[in-house]
């Protein structure tokens, strides 16, 4: 018998706005970054070059000016018109066009889940422009090896924008890893004979999560992880608060991102040279990528001509062999992965600005 499948009512978002982490995730990175820095000389340096601007405000601008991509408005407060103009003239040199120094696909890279590929060697979802070799260019223009007219645009200010929302994107497995199909629509690892057809970053797939014998409709693959898991992980981490202090914990409260910033994540620093930190963060977070597929089975896969994506489809939870529901699992998974951002984005910046004026 045909499981039921229940749709939910669910908060549309537009397909342009299918961020790593959404700003909520964003802004949490950021705020741990904040408080790891504060009474610091990196966060006097950061406050100068960014005009006062806190890193939790720095790290949703990048997602903010993609609707500049519609023919929408961007705008900053009058005490950041000097950025803004910055920001704007970095949104010029990479706007949609036919080259591929498009500022969107600076945020992510696609490294097959199937297999157990690294970031490198490897070739399919790899590009000059994703996010390991855009995070290594801002941190060269902050350290004084890329000069600031670069044809990217990218400033000293702009360049601490980009990396506040991209050391939280390469923290999202969605963000780093890609499910690839044959032409049948079978899963496989993909190669430089046989690309096949990604799901970008799962935002071509539906997620259908059990409650029961029933699969509920969680809307967009890529936009579930953007967002669900962040708020499950807040009330996670509330809860750890309130066991301590015995007090009751708003979840949406400061503290949270305090708790995170006080007590230090296992496993946050990676024994390579800071040059090597992103594609490391990559390999950290891939076996995350492929258990957040690995827990899921794909079936009605559609596909567009001529179309290297494919256009559809379902990722339908597995009856957990573990006995975690998927949205427990992503929570937990989120959790550990927004706190590891934070300390690295602080770190990331200390080591670029340490000899900065």
């Amino acid at each position: 018998m045909k499981k039921l499948t229940v749709t939910l009512l669910l908060i549309t978002l537009p397909a342009i706005n299918c961020f790593g982490y959404g700003s909520p995730g964003h802004r949490m990175i950021g705020r741990v970054a904040d408080k790891r820095l504060a009474g610091t000389t990196t966060a006097t340096k950061i406050s100068t070059l960014l005009k006062g601007m806190t890193l939790a405000r720095a790290a949703t601008i990048p997602d903010e000016i993609k609707d500049l991509d519609q023919g929408g408005t961007f705008t900053l407060p009058a005490q950041f018109a000097t950025i803004e103009t910055q920001l704007k003239k970095f949104w010029a040199a990479n706007k949609p066009s036919t080259s591929h120094f498009y500022h969107r696909n600076f945020h992510f890279t696609d490294v097959p889940v199937v297999g157990n590929e690294h970031y490198k060697p490897g070739v399919v979802g790899r590009s000059d422009v994703d996010i390991v070799h855009m995070i290594n260019f801002c941190l060269g223009v902050l350290k004084g090896d890329i000069a600031e007219t670069n044809p990217r645009k990218i400033t000293k200010p702009v360049a601490i924008i980009l990396l506040a929302h991209y050391v939280g994107d390469i923290h999202q497995p969605l963000h780093v890893g890609a499910q690839y199909f044959t032409a049948q629509g079978q899963i496989f690892e993909p190669g430089e004979n046989n690309e096949g057809f990604d799901d970008r970053g799962g935002n071509q797939l539906t997620l259908k999560l059990l409650n029961g014998t029933l699969q509920v409709n969680a809307g967009a693959f890529h936009i579930y992880w953007d967002n669900t898991p962040v708020a499950n992980a807040r009330v996670r981490i509330s809860k750890k608060i309130q066991a301590q202090t015995h007090q009751p914990v708003d979840p949406n409260s400061d503290k949270v991102e305090t708790f995170l910033a006080q007590n230090e994540p296992a496993n946050w620093k990676l024994q390579t040279p800071v040059g090597d930190w992103a594609e490391a963060w990559v390999n950290d977070i891939l076996p995350m990528a492929r258990e957040a597929h690995e827990r899921l089975t794909f079936d009605h896969i559609t596909f567009t001509p001529n179309s290297k994506t494919i256009k559809g489809g379902d990722a339908i939870e597995k009856s957990p062999a573990d006995g975690v529901a998927y949205k427990v699992w992503a929570a937990q998974s989120v959790e550990q992965e927004v706190q590891k951002a934070g300390w690295r984005l602080a770190a990331l910046l200390s080591e670029a600005l340490k000899n900065q004026p």
